[in-house]
């Protein structure tokens, strides 16, 4: 069989043409269309503000509702990842994604906005999220660490693509249009990418990429569901389950409470709202370097210590905002902060990797996302009842550096991921698959 037919390497290129690139490119695409009107919420917090009277204390709270209600629903979304697919699971997210859309554009109270774009918003995006990063890891047996690089890299572009997109949009159309209009358009884009993904590389008539001759074989099927469960129970007897789940939280405690308020930040400082999405837009250019490199960088030099230093730079930089009345230390703030924020992150599916093998990840990740999303509905909560009560963000800002420093701590505390933490996923399966074999034929 040839190469590109069967997507097996000959050990010496880490790039070749296989279809594993294009549910790559699909990830990506949902990750950046999916994501925007969350990641792009500060534009919308003075124009709600200013047409319903709205405390930034609520309207943080419509995000933390989001945030909690997407971070509960994830150990349930990446399980139905494992259990159906990932293709089904971004189906009917996406469906419910555009009810969220367009009932947002028309609420009127504020307990119908935390409803709309709380509680469905957030139920959506776990669904037809939560299963995609376990999508990817199935399609590749080695390269992950360029595979994770590249879909990373698509979380800092989308923001930075559609923050000031967005925050035109709001400006010329007004927020309720703009939501019917992401909505939209939105949809139609990931519908389309859903109709060319595929759950696993046998879909395809193909293997794992970078497998090479003599590999055990993959499995070309959803997994037994007796075993899927067992290796639920072996991954939550390890401390590491449970460690990188606390690590996600304090991560995106640190950095929510900036994606949230730098926008708010900049225009209390005299920035126009467009011009105050450029500083966001920045942070999120910037980052997108090191989202590409720092899964690479954890294969070749070693996750904890990449990950540790990537954390620690995502919580010194923000020690700039404290001086906001200056103009110029956003900008500071916008470079130094985004290598840092970029970083943050790209680690994770090469310590999910190493620690648990090719076992189905769906759930283990899903419950990291549960970690993250309390850790994003803290940190963009957090800013809103501080600047109510002070009247600044300074202690919004504290708390944001000590759960970054936290994590990183966190992170030097893990187990040493040279060896799997749990039975090995294809020999037990090949073992459960020959006594299921055994006694169907008795």
């Amino acid at each position: 069989m040839s190469q590109i037919t069967v997507g097996q390497s000959d050990g010496n290129r880490t790039f070749y043409k296989h279809y594993a690139w294009v549910i790559v490119i699909i990830i990506a695409g949902m990750q950046i269309v999916g994501t925007s009107i969350r990641m792009s919420f500060g534009a919308f917090v003075d124009p709600l503000e200013e047409q319903f009277g709205w405390s930034q204390g609520n309207i943080s709270t419509t995000y933390a509702i989001c945030s909690i209600v997407t971070a509960v629903v994830s150990p349930w979304a990446g399980n139905l990842g494992d259990r159906y697919g990932a293709k089904k699971a971004m189906l009917a997210g996406v469906g419910l994604f555009f009810v969220g859309m367009l009932a947002t554009a028309f609420v009127k109270e504020y307990w119908h906005f935390w409803v709309t774009y709380g509680v469905v918003l957030g139920v959506a995006q776990a669904i037809f999220l939560v299963p995609l990063i376990p999508a990817a890891m199935i399609w590749f047996r080695r390269h992950l660490g360029l595979a994770m690089g590249l879909i990373m890299a698509s979380w800092g572009l989308g923001p930075a693509l559609a923050t000031p997109l967005v925050a035109f949009m709001v400006e010329e159309i007004g927020w309720q249009n703009s939501f019917i209009y992401i909505g939209v358009i939105s949809t139609l884009l990931m519908l389309i990418m859903i109709f060319v993904f595929r759950n696993r590389p046998a879909d395809k008539s193909l293997v794992a990429y970078g497998t090479l001759e003599g590999d055990p074989p993959l499995s070309e099927k959803a997994p037994p569901l007796e075993l899927l469960n067992e290796f639920k129970g072996h991954m939550k007897r390890t401390a590491a389950y449970w460690n990188l789940s606390s690590i996600h939280f304090l991560g995106c405690v640190g950095h929510a409470v900036i994606l949230i308020w730098i926008i708010p930040m900049a225009t209390d400082s005299g920035m126009t709202l467009v011009r105050a999405s450029m500083i966001f837009t920045l942070m999120s250019g910037v980052s997108i370097l090191t989202r590409l490199t720092t899964p690479v960088l954890c294969e070749r030099y070693g996750v904890r210590s990449v990950m540790t230093i990537f954390y620690v730079l995502q919580g010194a930089p923000v020690i700039f905002l404290f001086w906001g009345d200056v103009q110029m230390a956003f900008y500071l703030f916008a470079v130094t902060f985004g290598i840092g924020y970029g970083g943050e992150t790209g680690g994770f599916p090469i310590l999910n990797r190493k620690y648990f093998g090719h076992a189905p990840m769906g759930g283990a990740h899903g419950f990291q996302m549960l970690g993250a999303g309390i850790g994003m509905a803290l940190g963009g909560w957090v800013g809103g009842p501080v600047y109510d009560i002070f009247g600044n963000y300074n202690w919004a800002l504290v708390v944001s550096i000590v759960a970054s420093i936290g994590g990183a701590v966190s992170i030097v505390l893990l187990e040493n991921p040279a060896k799997l933490l749990i039975p090995d996923w294809q020999k037990s399966e090949e073992d459960f698959n020959r006594m299921s074999a055994s006694n169907s034929a008795d």
